[in-house]
């Protein structure tokens, strides 16, 4: 978007203005969820806010802004200076020639978008966000195309990726630096199965009277191939009034207030499916998780009492989870919408039945097409544009008409839409957005009372059999001060009496037209285990507080009014660390992540305590990233013998795939060779010799075919005469693309592999470029 001057005495396009600065900010923070890094249910509840945010930045349209709320007297500096700041404390790559800027005024800030892109292959992009009052860069954001999926080898150690933060941050947040602490995520993985170079994370949270303020702070990536900073972020609010902490309860008066409330709540929980060809059916957990309403377990220090939405409460609270800052919203654990969630949320992998779709008796488009006017009317000036069949993202053995009604702007000259899906296996209508035309200031909006009544009217008409199922989650649902054309209600599905998450009825009034505006219905057909054997919560609430004992911060929330307000809680300690338990399993108290692991199960890397001064140290250090050869936990004995097995189950671990960390041999064996690694009649507890290491090493790079070209190869050891014709391909190729460690002038084909010899062929293999492998899956 080119910078433009905004007219202050055109209001419509300051209208359009603001709303397309607010739908940037949507995009920028669907951007940023990252699957790999945080665990699911944090990314699912933070897909699932960004969707009610986009509905409601839809229905914010209607608004109209003053418009001294925007426009260029906020700018201290031009747009072109804003260009030189980031010039001159970044290298933006010569490729990237076309630059695009921006003017955006949001939540009170005005702010310069400019973004650097090549125009010619390979594709890649450098994007920065100034602050245009006083030229602050609060963010930027580097990505490279990769010409071909190749592993970065981290050229770079952390402490050399620290170096590289801080300067960055000195030159940049250098006013406020003494004011922060450098927190350090130990936990930072390595996967081998990203074109991308691995990344250092460092993080830098605000520091306020001895007390963290996670809400403010710096965040860096570096790359561990080059040193070039991928990500900055930097947060300072100002003008924040910290309530002093002289007079806050003891951390065990906010403990028995958590226990006592109590915090924890059991629900049924449906973990993302990992493998979506995996044959096993999509689980249903019994799970002991912070309920819905108690904002990340938070308790007032100074009152003692819990932190809960009420009228007071504003719709988004910050709440320090896990490596970073994120907006949790009252509105957040309410149902996506399926089309949304069908694309961006991993949940579109889960399946109860991993079968095809069974098409024979799937109702057809224009039997879509009917349910729709039969339930909802179709406005007579809109005209069917688009229609698609699609699988249900929950129930992926269901498909979904998907079907979008626009009207034709050239003849009206305004655009409206409607768009519905309807269950194609059962003819159930399970959704459905459309545009208002009705202008919020014209008429007088109807009660929330009112609103309620319209909605479960509709929601007793449209599901009868499921809203009985269904219990609304909080009378002040959305929490905050909501526009007075809007009022939003979301129904949690109950089975057994206990709450499913991700599962329920969500809808929208437009209290000015009197009208359901946006309705969603998520129901999973999945089958759902006894609660009967679950552990009594006071003894999970006890376990989960020594995993996560309760620590002092101060956390920033908005009030009804705009205005922000600092409180000083007491919250369950997140160690800035990339894992913490979300959730406890109800029966055996485990502790879980998103996905349904077990602590076992986590990607965790490894900082070896026996590896100083062996040759390997740096090749052993880097392959600790992965989380691979962790038998002995943090001790890698570096001199012992590895067996074939240690070798494969390595390479499965740090290759990532998200698969299930806890492999059985027989698992093991299997991809092995399904893999093509392993041809061998060989026991994975068998020593692994240097010939079996080279075949193996070879076949995972797909140059066997070259290495089994006879008559070519030649290789300058005394003992060359040992080696097998047949064999000797595999060792040429190892020993001249440095992948195998030697001392000395013989090979010693059948010699046995030690750990540390085959952590130093692994990371230099895994530095060759090579072909795609069609054996990956």
């Amino acid at each position: 978007m080119k910078n433009r001057n905004i007219k202050h005495d055109k209001l419509k396009k300051v209208e359009i203005f603001h709303f397309l600065a607010l739908n940037k900010e949507v995009s920028k923070a669907r951007k940023k969820v990252k699957p790999e890094r945080i665990d699911g249910k944090l990314l699912l509840r933070k897909i699932r806010y960004l969707n009610i945010v986009v509905i409601v930045m839809l229905l914010l349209q209607l608004m109209v802004y003053p418009a001294s709320a925007l426009g260029s007297e906020k700018s201290s500096i031009t747009v072109e200076q804003a260009v030189q700041v980031v010039k001159k404390n970044f290298k933006i790559p010569e490729n990237y020639s076309q630059l695009s800027t921006g003017y955006n005024d949001y939540n009170n800030r005005a702010t310069y978008s400019l973004n650097w892109s090549s125009v010619d292959q390979p594709n890649g992009n450098f994007h920065a966000e100034v602050d245009a009052t006083n030229g602050d860069i609060l963010n930027i954001n580097r990505w490279d195309q990769s010409p071909q999926p190749s592993f970065k080898l981290p050229v770079l150690t952390a402490s050399d990726a620290e170096k590289i933060a801080t300067n960055l941050v000195t030159k940049l947040a250098n006013k406020y630096q003494s004011e922060m602490q450098l927190v350090k995520d130990d936990q930072q993985v390595l996967t081998l199965n990203n074109s991308q170079p691995f990344t250092y994370n460092f993080r830098w949270i605000r520091i306020v009277n001895n007390i963290p303020f996670p809400n403010n702070g710096v965040n860096v990536s570096v790359s561990g191939e080059d040193g070039q900073i991928i990500n900055y972020s930097y947060t300072w609010t100002q003008d924040l009034d910290f309530p002093t902490a002289s007079n806050v309860i003891s951390a065990e008066q906010a403990r028995q207030v958590f226990i006592d409330t109590p915090m924890l709540e059991l629900q049924y929980y449906l973990p993302p499916i990992m493998n979506p060809q995996a044959p096993e059916p999509q689980r249903v957990l019994l799970v002991y998780q912070l309920s819905n309403n108690s904002f990340g377990g938070a308790i007032d220090a100074l009152s003692g009492k819990p932190v809960t939405p009420d009228t007071q409460m504003a719709a988004r609270q910050f709440v320090s989870v896990g490596r970073s800052t994120t907006v949790v919203s009252t509105a957040s654990t309410s149902s996506a919408n399926s089309t949304s969630a069908k694309v961006s949320s991993p949940s579109g992998e889960a399946s109860s039945n991993q079968e095809k779709p069974d098409t024979s008796q799937q109702i057809s488009q224009a039997e879509a097409v009917n349910i729709v006017k039969k339930t909802i009317g179709i406005p007579k000036n809109l005209v069917l544009q688009n229609s698609s069949l699609n699988p249900d993202w929950q129930n992926p053995n269901e498909q979904v008409w998907n079907l979008q009604w626009h009207s034709e702007p050239f003849k009206t000259g305004e655009q409206h839409y409607l768009s519905a899906r309807v269950n194609a296996k059962t003819g159930d209508f399970i959704g459905f957005n459309q545009s208002s035309g009705v202008n919020p200031g014209k008429a007088k909006p109807i009660t929330r009372n009112d609103a309620q009544k319209l909605a479960e009217d509709f929601l007793k008409r449209v599901q009868p059999e499921r809203f009985k199922l269904v219990k609304m989650r909080s009378d002040d649902f959305y929490g905050g001060k909501m526009p007075s054309n809007i009022q939003m209600f979301y129904y949690s599905r109950l089975v057994n009496g206990i709450p499913v998450s991700s599962n329920g009825m969500s809808i929208t009034i437009d209290t000015v037209a009197k009208e359901v505006n946006n309705y969603d219905l998520n129901w999973s057909n999945s089958e759902f285990p006894s609660s009967s054997d679950v552990l009594p919560l006071d003894q999970v609430t006890e376990h989960f507080l020594q995993l996560r004992p309760l620590t002092l911060n101060y956390t920033l929330i908005y009030l009804p009014n705009e205005q922000q307000e600092i409180r000083l809680v007491y919250q369950p300690n997140t160690d800035y660390s990339m894992y913490i338990p979300s959730m406890l399993d109800a029966k055996s108290g485990d502790p879980m992540d998103g996905y349904g692991k077990s602590q076992s199960q986590w990607y965790s890397s490894h900082t070896y305590t026996d590896i100083q001064g062996n040759y390997a140290e740096k090749e052993i250090g880097i392959i600790g990233l992965t989380g691979a050869f962790g038998e002995y936990g943090e001790a890698f004995h570096p001199d012992e013998k590895i067996t074939v097995g240690m070798l494969l189950r390595a390479m499965l671990t740090a290759e990532g795939n998200n698969r299930d960390r806890v492999l059985s041999d027989e698992d093991v064996l299997k991809i092995a060779k399904d893999r093509g690694w392993l041809h061998e009649d060989l026991s994975l507890g068998s020593e692994l010799s240097r010939l079996d290491l080279s075949k193996i090493i070879i076949r995972y790079l797909n140059l066997e075919p070259s290495a089994k070209v006879k008559s070519i190869y030649a290789v300058p050891f005394k003992d060359a005469n040992t080696i097998q014709p047949d064999s000797l391909g595999y060792i040429a190729l190892t020993w001249g693309l440095g992948i195998l460690k030697l001392d000395g002038d013989t090979m010693q084909p059948n010699q046995t592999v030690t750990r540390a010899e085959a952590a130093y062929a692994l990371v230099h293999a895994y530095a060759v470029d090579r072909p795609v492998n069609p054996y990956m899956k």
